[in-house]
C-alpha cells in the first residue's frame, strides 16, 4: 500500500471533533434554548436551571458521536466515512426542518394531532433528505471525500458561530437571561370559609356556552343543579387562551400584545396594581387564589393572598427534563416521520411530583380537585373571604368522563358533561358546609372552545352568578348582551349583596358591540392577538370582526 493512500486512510482528529461538537451544540444547546427563549412564560424553570443540564448533555452527545466515528475508523475507513457523511445529512437535515419547515407544525396542546393532514410536509420534509444525501455524496465523489471532510468543518463551524449568536441574542431580547423567582401557588385555606360573607368565584376552563346550551337538552337536571343561579347565555370573553384572559377578568385592563409591550411587564404591573383586588383587600377580605396559570414576574401584591409566596427555583428532575426537552427538540427539528413519536404537552414539564407534595401544591387537574372537596376538611371563622379557584374543566386534553374517572376515549362534549358533575359536586360540598347561602358564587369558563379549532369561536364561555341568600326553584337564563369587560362590576354588586338577575346593566333585546382579543396562531404556534368586535350573540362566531 502506497503511503498516500495510507495518509488518506489516517484518521483526521480535527473533522471528527467539529461534527461531533457541533452536533452536540445543536441538540442541546442551540435548539431548546431557541425553544425556550421566545416562550420562557411557559416554562416554570429559568435558564440558569437547566444550562447545566444542557451543557453536559451537549457535551455527552458530541462523545457518544466522536466514540462512533472514531469505532468506525477502526473497523474500516469505509464505515467511518458513511457514518461521517451521515452525520452531515443529519445536522443540516435538523437545521433545514427546525429553521424553515417548521413554520406550520401542529400545536401542542394536549389535543391528538391527525397526522395524516400534513402531507404537505411529509413530502417536503422526504425531500430535503434526498436532497441532502445526494450533494453529500456528489461532494464526496466530486472533491474526493477529504476535501469534503475539510470543506465541511468549516461550514459546521460557521454555521454554529451564527446559530450561537442567533440563540444569545434571541436571550437578550426575551430577557431570558433574568433569574426567575419561584411562585408557588400552594392549598393553604384552600377550604376555610367565612360565617359572615365569601365571594366564591369557580372557573372551569374552556367549557364553551355552545357546548353547554346542547347539553341543557339532554340534561334538564342542569336546572336543578344551578337553581338559584342566572345562566347567562351571551357572554363574550375578552381573550380567547387563559393566560390573557385569567389576568384580564381580575384587573380588566387589556393588554394589546406583544407590539405594545411584554406580557410579562403588563401582567406584573397590573396585577400590582388591580383595582379589582383593592377592593377586597380593602374592605378586609382575605383571599385565596387558587389559579396556576398567573404568574407576575414582580409586585408583592399576589404574595398578599393565603396561599401565596414566592421563593427561589427548585431543583429540577433531571430524568424527565431530559426526556421532555429531547421530545420537544425533537417535535420541531427533527424530519416528520419522527416527530410523531415527539408529542408532548405543557404538563409534561411541570415540577417533580415530591416538590408538589412537599410544598403542598394546588393542582389544576379537575380529579385532583373532586378529591380535595371530598377529602379536605373544611373550616370556617369570621373573616370575610374571595375565593378564586381555577381548575382544567374541559380543556385538552380530553381524559374525563361524565364522572370524572379518567379514560381513554373521552371528547369534548363528555368534558363539559365532567365539568357540570364538578361544578354540581362542588355546590353540594358548600351546602353540606353550610357555606352556600351566606356566598355570592360565579361559575363560569375563562374562554369558549372550538372543536373546528376556529379561533374567532372560542369567544363564549359559560357563566353562572348566584347571589348571597338567593333561592329559587330553578336557574334562570338571561340573553342580556354581556362581556368579561362587565366582570369586575358584577362582582362587586355581588358582593354588596346584589341578586344574579341584577349584577349587569344590559338587557335582553339590547344591541351591543363588544372589544375582544382573538389569538390568531402563526409561525410555530406562535400566539398573534387581533382586536376584534363581536358584533352579535356571543355564540355567532361569523359576528366576530377583526378590527383594521
Amino acid at each position: 500500500m502506497s503511503e498516500t493512500k495510507k495518509k488518506r486512510e489516517k484518521f483526521h482528529l480535527l473533522p471528527a471533533v467539529v461534527l461531533s461538537a457541533a452536533c452536540g451544540f445543536f441538540l442541546y444547546l442551540y435548539a431548546p434554548f431557541e425553544i425556550y427563549f421566545p416562550n420562557k412564560r411557559d416554562f416554570w424553570f429559568d435558564f440558569y436551571n437547566i444550562i447545566g443540564i444542557n451543557l453536559l448533555l451537549a457535551l455527552l452527545t458530541a462523545a457518544v458521536i466522536f466514540g462512533l466515528l472514531f469505532l468506525a475508523h477502526i473497523i474500516h475507513p469505509m464505515v467511518y466515512k458513511v457514518i461521517y457523511l451521515s452525520g452531515l445529512v443529519c445536522f443540516f437535515d435538523f437545521y433545514v426542518e427546525g429553521t424553515f419547515l417548521a413554520k406550520n407544525l401542529p400545536r401542542l396542546d394536549g389535543r391528538e394531532i391527525d397526522w395524516s393532514i400534513y402531507t404537505t410536509h411529509r413530502i417536503l420534509s422526504a425531500v430535503v433528505i434526498l436532497v441532502l444525501i445526494a450533494a453529500v455524496i456528489a461532494l464526496a465523489v466530486c472533491l474526493k471525500f477529504e476535501k469534503t471532510e475539510k470543506y465541511s468543518q468549516y461550514a459546521l463551524i460557521a454555521i454554529s458561530a451564527v446559530l450561537l449568536l442567533t440563540v444569545v441574542t434571541l436571550g437578550v431580547m426575551n430577557k431570558g437571561f433574568v433569574k426567575k423567582d419561584r411562585l408557588v401557588i400552594n392549598k393553604d385555606c384552600e377550604f376555610e370559609f367565612s360565617d359572615d360573607q365569601n365571594i366564591i368565584i369557580l372557573v372551569l376552563d374552556a367549557v364553551d356556552g355552545d357546548a353547554f346550551d346542547e347539553l341543557l337538552n339532554k340534561h334538564p337536571e342542569y336546572y336543578d343543579v344551578f337553581s338559584d343561579f342566572t345562566y347567562y347565555g351571551n357572554m363574550v370573553s375578552t381573550y380567547t387562551q387563559t393566560d390573557t384572559s385569567m389576568p384580564y377578568l381580575f384587573t380588566g385592563v387589556f393588554w394589546e400584545g406583544e407590539k405594545a409591550e411584554p406580557f410579562e411587564d403588563y401582567l406584573s404591573r397590573e396585577i400590582e396594581n388591580s383595582t379589582f383586588f383593592d377592593k377586597f383587600q380593602s374592605d378586609d377580605y382575605r383571599i385565596g387564589f387558587y389559579e396556576p396559570f398567573i404568574y407576575p414576574e414582580k409586585g408583592e401584591r399576589i404574595t398578599t393572598f393565603d396561599n401565596v409566596y414566592r421563593t427561589g427555583m427548585m431543583g429540577i428532575d433531571i430524568k424527565s427534563y431530559v426526556k421532555n426537552m429531547t421530545k420537544l427538540v425533537g417535535f420541531k427539528y427533527a424530519p416528520f416521520e419522527v416527530k410523531r413519536y415527539c408529542e408532548i404537552y405543557y404538563k409534561n414539564f411541570m415540577a417533580d411530583e415530591r416538590d408538589i407534595i412537599k410544598d403542598n401544591i394546588f393542582q389544576d387537574d379537575n380529579d385532583a380537585f373532586l378529591r380535595d372537596l371530598q377529602n379536605e376538611t373544611f373550616t370556617t371563622s369570621s373573616d370575610k373571604f374571595l375565593k378564586i379557584y381555577h381548575v382544567e374543566g374541559a380543556h385538552v386534553p380530553f381524559v374525563y368522563d361524565e364522572k370524572l374517572n379518567r379514560v381513554s376515549n373521552s371528547n369534548y362534549k363528555m368534558s363539559v358533561e365532567g365539568s357540570m358533575y364538578l361544578a354540581d359536586e362542588f355546590l353540594k360540598t358548600l351546602k353540606e358546609n353550610g357555606v352556600y347561602d351566606n356566598s355570592a358564587i360565579i361559575i363560569l369558563a375563562d374562554h369558549g372552545f372550538s372543536e373546528e379549532d376556529i379561533p374567532v369561536d372560542r369567544l363564549h364561555p359559560i357563566f353562572f352568578a348566584k347571589g348571597i341568600g338567593e333561592s329559587k326553584e330553578k336557574m334562570d337564563i338571561n340573553d342580556a348582551p354581556v362581556s368579561f369587560e362587565d366582570f369586575g362590576e358584577a362582582v362587586e354588586r355581588l358582593k354588596d349583596g346584589a341578586l344574579s338577575d341584577a349584577v349587569f346593566d344590559w338587557k335582553e333585546g339590547d344591541v351591543r358591540d363588544r372589544k375582544c382579543f382573538v389569538n390568531f396562531y402563526k409561525e410555530e404556534g406562535n400566539a398573534h392577538y387581533e382586536e376584534c368586535i363581536q358584533k352579535g350573540h356571543a355564540g355567532d362566531y361569523t359576528q366576530v370582526i377583526v378590527v383594521n
